[in-house]
């Protein structure tokens, strides 16, 4: 074989290389304007639900000054809950960021990955707690309340349990299947570049615009 062979193999690995790069840098500014776009839509969610979840809490913590006894407390826990929601969804749908996007490319996907999930390890170790309070809280004033109309408290407590874990349930399985039909393609995506990069260990690089929420 000839050095003009040689030269020729060459420059093609390096033009087909340097398409290779270019092409993977389109998919990341792709998946960057879509994150973003997901990032603004769930934060507008999320902030309806903040209003929605403070203005319960008031409700619930007014209507404790004329309760007494455990449906005062109810009242009382159920307003703590509703505000623990709201300080985790403004942490939870917090933007990235710009600092973020100029991350290396499998630390970044990784942040992306979770906050793209519907529910990660760290949300479980939130939200369970966090219905748990809020399932109390609404049980003792929902037993309360009954009790003024029968004396068997403990059928009370187990019709309010079951209507709570179903209602749980319910909601976690809705919530699921919208999230998937809205956001799953997304998620996927993710984690699938962040699987073909994971050898990868360069920097992101990124027009200075795609930093800029």
């Amino acid at each position: 074989m000839e050095l003009d062979d040689f030269k020729k193999k060459d420059r093609q690995r390096k033009d087909f290389a340097k398409v290779d790069d270019q092409s993977s840098n389109e998919r990341i500014d792709n998946m960057i304007d879509t994150f973003k776009s997901y990032q603004k839509t769930q934060r507008k969610k999320a902030i309806y639900i903040i209003i929605l979840n403070f203005s319960l809490a008031a409700i619930y913590i007014s209507n404790m000054a004329f309760q007494k006894g455990m449906t005062a407390l109810g009242y009382f826990i159920l307003g703590m809950g509703c505000i623990g929601a709201v300080l985790y969804l403004f942490i939870r749908y917090k933007p990235f960021s710009a600092e973020t996007y100029s991350l290396p490319l499998k630390e970044f996907l990784d942040r992306a990955e979770r906050k793209t999930s519907y529910f990660n390890s760290i949300d479980y170790f939130i939200i369970i707690p966090l219905l748990m309070f809020l399932g109390t809280g609404g049980g003792m004033v929902f037993t309360t309340r009954l009790l003024r109309y029968t004396d068997n408290s403990t059928l009370l407590i187990i019709i309010w349990v079951l209507f709570f874990i179903s209602l749980c349930l319910f909601g976690f399985w809705a919530g699921k299947k919208n999230w998937q039909k809205e956001f799953g393609d997304l998620h996927t995506s993710i984690k699938e570049m962040k699987n073909s990069f994971s050898a990868n260990g360069k920097k992101m690089e990124i027009r200075p615009d795609q930093a800029k929420d």
